[in-house]
């Protein structure tokens, strides 16, 4: 994200740092308003400064695990990692390896900063450009901060977003306050009442943001949020209040909003799918100029994500850390079929378990004897990617998405990875999702698709082409088909996790045995496939939302989540 590059981090690192939480102190405050809100430079880094958190999305985040590590998609091999807390629960308030109350209210608090401290600007820049009497110059920053304080409410109700879907009710902070005895009285808002504000806010700042920054002033903004952006975040917010976990009285309107929000970048006609699945994840800075993608965070030039992930057998310091579960694999359909493994007539044979299978499996998970890098992968017992090797897989296959197999670790070779926010195959299975819970599988009413059809629409991409979904499904089966259709298509996204919170299916799903393969090989150069238990896991009821954070609670009037 080029707008992070240039402009964030030394606003960011030297004057918004050392925030540990949202309640700060007032000379801090007046320090920000007489430094910084003094000219256009200043001002703007400051609205800058608040995109910095988006750094904290997605890869290797968690004590160098993917939350995928900590859901039935994959394990990580690292034994050590906080990762594994989540796994054994035993997680607790004081000890949350994902915990990021302070880091979200952190940015909110910068964002909220510069949102006041911003709003006399058009007065600001007169007197900073009418020294040298540039009205042009005037113009472009008037117009420029009128973006980024749209740009900054968008951020903000992005962050009370990532709140809420991990602790449920949560303080709204619409400003800043600085006053010790009114921050230790601040409560807890109703989770409902936290998505009113989003989505109000998505409506709000709507027709003031832009439709793109690609090529807009040279390039040099790319990568800053969209009314696209706004969209999918309204319809992502407005998908998780109706469901299960939010939703205990399956109020149907909530399903019926959730899609019409969905429906609005459907309809809008902007978007569609990337012709290349595999391509999608390795876009680096041209992601936001992809048809698929609403909004991502471009980082910069690195290989850390592949030293971490490439299988061990390369003489590049690969340490494979995420392990794809079988569990994942087994949710890859037959593509001839387009029937789950396990069920008659699928085509599925035990003894060659990859073949005929959903390209999007070998397009997200490396299997055993599959090409990369130049060649075939040995995850048998014994080769020189098997699981008996120190620091190699623990499950028998090794993560592809996202890595780029191009580079040599040797020679420190390094590409920049995007980290996909929102992106317009999610749309449809988000709609999809609302249209058959409201509606049930084939029903439009008014909208140019039924559930089936966005769901088709992601499973015919091109180079991936699976079969449609048959007609005639009840509205249950639909949903079944909707959730692995998810599993699948968003794999390794930080989806699933919160996905079976949502559903209220995680004390099944989670408390299933983690799946891997052991493989052996023949001497005639075939292999033997036994699906074997890699470890259990723990997921008890109090979980579905994280606990608030223990300093949190001791402060003042904020409560903790039942069963924390």
């Amino acid at each position: 994200m080029k707008i992070l590059q240039y402009s964030i981090l030394l606003f960011s690192l030297c004057l918004l740092a050392g925030c540990s939480d949202f309640m700060e102190t007032a000379i801090e405050t007046k320090y920000q308003e007489e430094d910084v809100f003094v000219n256009y430079s200043r001002m703007s880094n400051a609205g800058y400064g608040v995109y910095a958190t988006l750094f904290n999305f997605g890869f290797n985040r968690i004590s160098s695990a993917m939350l995928a590590s900590a859901c039935d998609e994959a394990d990580h091999a690292d034994v050590n990692s906080s990762v594994q807390h989540f796994n054994a629960g035993t997680w607790s308030s004081s000890l949350n390896p994902d915990d990021c109350w302070s880091t979200f209210y952190t940015a909110i608090r910068r964002a909220n900063l510069f949102l006041e401290g911003s709003t006399g600007y058009k007065t600001i820049l007169f007197r900073d450009t009418t020294i040298t009497a540039n009205a042009e110059n005037y113009r472009y920053q008037v117009r420029d901060i009128e973006w980024l304080r749209a740009e900054t409410r968008f951020l903000r109700a992005l962050y009370h977003f990532e709140l809420a879907k991990r602790y449920g009710d949560i303080p709204i902070m619409k400003q800043v306050i600085d006053d010790e005895a009114t921050l230790l009285k601040i409560t807890r808002d109703d989770f409902d009442d936290c998505i009113d504000f989003i989505v109000t806010e998505c409506d709000e700042i709507m027709p003031l943001l832009r439709d793109t920054w690609v090529d807009f002033d040279g390039n040099k903004w790319r990568g800053r949020a969209t009314k696209a952006a706004a969209q999918a975040l309204k319809a992502q917010a407005l998908l998780y209040a109706a469901s299960p976990l939010h939703n205990p009285s399956n109020d149907l309107e909530r399903w019926s909003r959730a899609a019409e929000a969905a429906h609005a970048i459907i309809a809008s006609g902007k978007f569609s799918l990337h012709n290349n699945y595999r391509g999608l994840f390795n876009l680096g800075n041209g992601s936001d100029s992809n048809p698929e993608v609403l909004f991502a965070v471009q980082r910069w030039n690195e290989n850390t994500f592949e030293k971490y992930n490439y299988p061990i057998g390369y003489d590049q310091g690969g340490q494979a850390t995420t392990s794809p579960s079988q569990n994942l694999v087994d949710a890859y359909e037959m593509r001839s079929t387009g029937k789950y493994i396990e069920q008659p007539g699928s085509g599925y044979d035990p003894q060659r378990p990859y073949e005929g299978r959903d390209p999007r499996l070998t397009m997200s998970i490396i299997v055993n004897n599959s090409s990369f890098k130049g060649r075939n992968v040995e995850c048998w017992i014994g080769g020189i990617d098997g699981t008996d090797k120190l620091k190699a897989s623990t499950t028998g296959y090794y993560l592809k998405k996202y890595v780029n197999e191009n580079l040599n670790l040797t020679q420190n070779q390094a590409s920049v990875h995007s980290w996909i926010i929102f992106r317009y195959a999610e749309v449809l299975l988000n709609f999809a999702e609302a249209m058959n819970e409201a509606y049930g599988p084939e029903e439009k009413r008014g909208m140019s698709m039924n559930a089936k059809s966005a769901v088709d629409a992601v499973r015919q991409r091109a180079g991936v082409n699976m079969p449609i979904l048959p007609p005639g499904l009840t509205q249950a089966e639909m949903r079944e088909r909707i959730r692995n259709e998810r599993r699948v298509e968003l794999a390794f996204e930080e989806r699933r996790f919160f996905d079976v919170r949502r559903w209220k299916i995680a004390e099944q799903t989670e408390n299933l045995p983690l799946m891997a393969m052991q493989i052996t090989k023949r001497q005639d150069n075939t292999f033997d496939y036994l699906v074997i238990k890699k470890e259990d896991r723990i997921f008890k009821a109090h979980m579905y939302l994280y606990p608030i954070p223990e300093a949190e609670t001791l402060k003042g009037s904020i409560t903790q989540n039942p069963g924390w």
